[in-house]
């Protein structure tokens, strides 16, 4: 039988729980306390390092290389800030490093880049997500080719050189995330638009991010978005899309216009089935919208703040079946769950007629929904229907128009009603629902 009378912090599992809820300060002077403290908390220390400057001096602080050989079983993720400590270049055999950050505000040094490149090599096998920012990665590449179990890269306000573009391609066909914020490439392959290649399909790619990403000189007549909606369109698998580009194309006005959207989703169809997330502001109509919806077979985010979504829209939110493609042929079928089931996030063009009437349909059809901002709605429609289901809503901006009157009782009534759902939503944040509650309230209520 076990020992009744053990104090709970001589158990290092429950000294590693409670330490999982400081922060690295408050470790520190934990593992102090005693031998089984410190044994059972080091490795929170060592979890994360981060390499980066303090204060005007620049002074960095770089552990010795007898600390990191001694602790480097604990390492997962390292970070480094606008420097890189030679010493980590030699550093092998952290089992765990899984993360890599290199952050720079300027151009990469060559020593630093190579120095980089030689910590990833000698961690290819454990090394599953990397994240860099830098203005040039030249070289890079060949080293994150390696990295048998890399899922994730993340690049930050980068170029990618013309001869460096196959390689990056490369990488990108073994990744499940790729995310790129401000990032240059300088020429697609002559045949990457190619409809017939099979040389630049990404089958893993799940979720793509792409801000403000510009490709330089995109072949003529096609824009920076054409060709990223290629792309977008060449990932099979794709689950989320987050999709935002300045219009920075060089002469559009000698280019042919192909909306990104158009490209992905109404040129050819049935080609993203997987799509459950998408963020874009591109201008979207409400039959374009509607059209996406019936191929969807889930949908758990939908933030489009430049999209009409109308009644077109919102049958398929609320439809039965879909549509799919089977031996060349457009089909219905059943839907196991509908779309409305499960969606989590709802964001759309606010204050456009077309959204009229469609808020109370939806908060009596979404259970799972959590944030809507968009449409609009009358108190009469929401006092004469049906009850809200999503009550673990969290944001509600809707454009509510009180069409009652305050002063007859069956206006009062239905004033009231929508004053009890809206109180019924105890997640709510306390600035939406103040602002319903003034737009309701009237004496005596």
């Amino acid at each position: 039988m076990g020992n009744h009378n053990t104090n709970p912090l001589d158990i290092p599992e429950i000294i590693s729980i409670i330490g999982s809820f400081l922060d690295r300060t408050d470790i520190i002077r934990c593992i102090c306390v005693s031998k089984t403290f410190h044994f059972s908390l080091i490795g929170l220390i060592w979890k994360r390092i981060n390499v980066r400057g303090l204060g005007r001096l620049r002074t960095y602080r770089i552990p010795t290389n007898e600390a990191l050989e001694k602790h480097k079983k604990y390492i997962e993720e390292l970070d480094f800030d606008d420097f890189f400590a030679s010493v980590f270049s030699s550093l092998q055999g952290c089992n765990r490093l899984r993360l890599v950050e290199y952050h720079t505000w300027k151009t990469f040094k060559r020593s630093n880049l190579s120095e980089l490149s030689d910590l990833i090599k000698s961690h290819s096998s454990t090394i599953t997500e990397l994240r860099l920012r830098g203005s040039s990665l030249r070289g890079a590449w060949s080293a994150v080719l390696e990295c048998a179990h890399l899922e994730a890269l993340v690049i930050f306000e980068a170029c990618i050189p013309n001869d460096e573009v196959d390689p990056f391609f490369q990488v990108c066909k073994k990744i499940k995330t790729l995310m790129m914020h401000e990032v240059h490439i300088d020429q697609l392959p002559r045949d990457f638009l190619d409809e017939g290649t099979c040389k630049y399909i990404f089958p893993n790619i799940q979720r793509l991010l792409l801000w403000d990403t510009l490709i330089s000189c995109p072949p003529h007549p096609y824009t920076s978005k054409y060709c990223f909606g290629i792309l977008t369109r060449r990932c099979p698998e794709l689950r989320s899309l987050n999709f935002l580009n300045l219009d920075q194309d060089i002469h559009p006005s000698q280019r042919l216009n192909f909306g990104f959207y158009k490209v992905v989703f109404l040129e050819h169809q049935f080609t993203l089935s997987n799509l459950s997330s998408l963020y874009t502001r591109a201008e979207i109509r409400d039959e374009d919208m509607a059209t996406l919806l019936k191929q969807m077979t889930e949908l758990r985010r939908l933030e489009v703040p430049y999209c009409d979504f109308g009644p077109l829209s919102l049958r398929e939110l609320l439809a039965d079946e879909q549509e799919i493609l089977e031996d060349g042929q457009i089909m219905r079928r059943r839907r196991d769950q509908r779309l409305c089931d499960t969606v989590e996030i709802l964001i759309f063009r606010r204050q456009s007629g077309i959204t009229d009437g469609i808020a109370q349909p939806i908060l009596s059809n979404c259970p799972c929904l959590r944030k809507l901002e968009g449409p609009n709605a009358t108190v009469t429609e929401i006092a004469d229907g049906a009850e809200w289901v999503c009550t673990g809503l969290t944001r509600m901006r809707i454009g509510l128009k009180v069409d009652v009157d305050q002063w007859t009782a069956q206006g009062k009534e239905k004033r009231r009603i929508v004053y009890e759902r809206i109180r019924g939503l105890t997640q709510l944040a306390w600035f939406d629902s103040w602002e319903f509650r003034r737009l309701l309230s009237f004496p005596g209520l």
